[in-house]
């Protein structure tokens, strides 16, 4: 049976006063109103945040750098009256600032407000309520926030990683993809170029041809660069991957650092716990999967591509691991997503990749409803809420040559669209993030996936039940074809004892999983590949115009929801709920890249003769531009023997034997100048006959 996993926000509580804080102490007899409480069996144990008021964030950090340091150099007073008095009653052992004092980035800091939060800690024994409602009471004191558990974030994929085996792949004949890039599983990778048809005769819902990111054609323009740098936020990346290997960032200050364990608070990334129990093994695989969806290293000769992994074994874009959950039984303390943001945006990082949520459903089965977080979500102002901020406005910034002035913050949408339906899910759908729901195979929504209004884009997720087969297994149960999933790297650290397998099926280090954790790097790949583009261009955007560009690269799936298709609790009966609540629709790398350079794009069904008016790029139909020549760049790219266009008046026929793409130069005459044009000449396997997506 399906858990209540839910994306949240932290669980707040407001001290408000009514007069200008006195960052003394004493509250002039008026006790500040308690809009919540901390909640028991969720709440992380020993610890809490305050958000200070201006005035009083100012006097603690002047009183703090005057006390002296304490022997584990960490401080434990305010220097303020009235929040020492409490801090000592209750013996605390921490009243430091959530974001270090950085003056590079305070003036960013004062704009979002995240440098007046404070994390106390204290002894787990000591009641959370209790602390926070005397806090809460003091003047200077604006929020007090109590922090979830980090026990409870959890990654956003449905099941464990399936390991790839031979078995898995039938042979295939030279392909688009194998043409592309010599990495041997590429053709296999139907997200980014998907052929349709024939490799799975037996499934229930068989892929259509187009129903990908259209990825090989942008490879032609971009496969990366090594300046644009992505935090994957997420269980660690295994940097020794022979597949990632030689795209993961190292810091300039210290080559063997390429990120933090913000889960245990150390420097090295722990990839290689195992949790769950002896009988059921849970392996760290998915940070790892993601990183290769953005990132594998392409054309090496070697298992799978990365979206914007470059090109042999360079001018990739560089994957930051910021480890934010992990299966040792150490960690799990402080507030680990925060501080993985702050690490990030102070780094370099340009994208902060999310493929993780909260599981709210505790040990003694207690649920709480996505209405009700909903509500906790909007009834407050939490540090959550400034670090996204924060990323947003300041990630790049401080390098004058980013493509990016600022940040991108992607999330999964989650995967209780099944469950609960048409319900927001946070923090995916706070409106400076993009939300990312997933697809299958065919067009249509992976059975699992979130959706709403709030849904920004949809990407590939992969869908289990769309690779169901007519077929049963020796033991009678029915055959699944795991192709159905993303396809990426998975861990291959031999000091771990696997028990699922993967040492043994020729195909070690690469899986299978599906989750809007999935589609989620699709889109961070994408956006990573446009700028990427955008750098290679001398082209540069704010997060607002960057963001608009990326939602409008997109092509409509929503003449798709018809009918039904099985799932997980059984079938979905009308795929017509997903209406209007996927996004714009699915990611598309080339027009993105087109967007980016400003190149008109025509887009023509493969195999079918369509006639394309140009008269409005050259004045209208009134205009007096004559068009004298037209001919093709790329004419093999379109299965054409021939460079030459063939026009009538402003009119051309296009008639594309194979899906690609080519340049179309169009020369014209105005009076007596002469010029010429380019367009590009788009020929997909997926768009409807009069030229739009299906």
């Amino acid at each position: 049976m399906k858990k209540l996993l839910l994306l949240c926000g932290l669980l707040a509580v407001f001290a408000c006063t009514e007069e200008p804080a006195d960052s003394a102490g004493g509250n002039g007899g008026r006790k500040a109103r308690v809009l919540g409480s901390p909640t028991s069996r969720l709440a992380l144990r020993g610890s809490l945040s305050v958000k200070l008021s201006p005035e009083t964030a100012q006097a603690v950090a002047a009183a703090q750098a005057q006390r002296p340091a304490t022997r584990s150099g960490v401080a434990t007073r305010s220097g303020v009256g009235g929040i020492d008095a409490i801090l000592h009653e209750i013996d605390a052992g921490r009243f430091e600032r959530v974001v270090a004092y950085n003056p590079e980035w305070e003036d960013v800091y004062e704009e979002t407000g995240i440098n007046r939060w404070y994390t106390i800690a204290f002894d787990d024994e000591i009641q959370l309520s209790e602390v926070g409602e005397r806090l809460a009471a003091l003047p200077g004191v604006a929020v007090v926030e109590y922090g979830i558990d980090p026990r409870y974030i959890r990654p956003m994929s449905e099941g464990p990683a399936v390991p790839a085996s031979e078995g898995m792949f039938s042979r295939v004949g030279e392909t688009r993809a194998a043409k592309a890039m010599n990495d041997p599983m590429l053709p296999f990778q139907w997200n980014y170029d998907n052929p349709g048809g024939g490799l799975f005769p037996d499934v229930a819902v068989k892929p259509e041809a187009g129903a990908d990111i259209d990825l090989l054609d942008a490879w032609q323009l971009c496969t990366g660069s090594e300046e644009v740098i992505v935090a994957v936020i997420d269980e660690p990346v295994q940097i020794t991957h022979p597949d990632l290997r030689a795209n993961i960032w190292s810091n300039p200050k210290n080559s063997q650092e390429h990120g933090y364990n913000f889960w245990d608070d150390s420097p090295e990334l722990d990839w290689k716990s195992v949790g769950g129990d002896d009988r059921n093994p849970e392996y760290a695989d998915h940070g790892t999967h993601v990183a290769g969806v953005i990132a594998a290293v392409n054309n090496n000769g070697r298992g799978v591509c990365g979206i914007a992994g470059g090109r042999s074994n360079s001018g990739g874009v560089r994957i930051m691991s910021c480890q934010i959950m992990g299966n040792s039984t150490t960690g799990g303390k402080g507030n680990p997503t925060v501080k993985a943001f702050e690490y990030a945006w102070t780094n370099g990082a340009i994208i902060a990749q999310n493929s993780w949520g909260y599981n709210l459903e505790t040990a003694d089965g207690t649920k709480i409803t996505p209405e009700e977080f909903e509500r906790e979500w909007k009834s407050n102002y939490g540090i959550m809420r400034d670090a996204i901020d924060t990323f947003v406005r300041g990630a790049g910034t401080r390098n004058p040559n980013s493509p990016l002035q600022g940040g991108l913050v992607i999330f999964a949408a989650g995967n209780e669209g099944d469950v609960y339906g048409d319900v927001r899910i946070y923090p995916a759908a706070y409106d400076p993030v993009i939300a990312v729901g997933a697809m299958d195979w065919s067009f249509r929504p992976a059975y699992y996936t979130d959706y709403g209004p709030w849904v920004d884009i949809a990407a590939p997720g992969g869908d289990r039940y769309s690779g169901k087969t007519t077929r049963t297994a020796s033991d009678g149960r029915t055959v699944f074809y795991s192709n159905a999933q993303i396809l990426s790297t998975i861990l291959c650290d031999d000091a771990i004892a696997y028990q699922d397998g993967r040492k043994d099926g020729g195909m070690y280090g690469y899986g299978f999983m599906q989750g809007t954790s999935m589609a989620c790097p699709h889109v961070s790949g994408v956006a990573a590949l446009g700028l990427a583009y955008a750098a290679q261009n001398g082209k540069k955007y704010t997060p607002a115009e960057f963001k608009a560009l990326l939602l409008s690269s997109v092509y409509g799936i929503d003449d798709c929801f018809a009918g039904s298709k099985d799932g997980e609790l059984g079938p979905i009966a009308d795929m017509a709920v997903y209406k209007n609540k996927m996004g714009g629709g699915c990611i598309d790398a080339l027009k993105l890249l087109f967007a980016v350079k400003g190149t008109p794009a025509v887009y023509v069904r493969t195999g079918e003769p369509v006639t394309v008016d140009f008269a409005r790029y050259f004045g209208g139909d009134r205009s007096r531009v004559a068009l004298t020549a037209a001919s093709f760049v790329s004419p093999g790219n379109l299965g054409l023997s021939s460079s030459k266009a063939v026009f009538d008046g402003t009119k051309i026929t296009f008639d594309c034997p194979e899906p690609g793409t080519s340049m179309l130069r169009i020369s014209a005459v105005s009076g007596d100048t002469e010029f010429v044009r380019e367009f590009a000449v788009v020929s997909r396997a997926g768009l409807a006959a009069n030229g739009g997506w299906l």
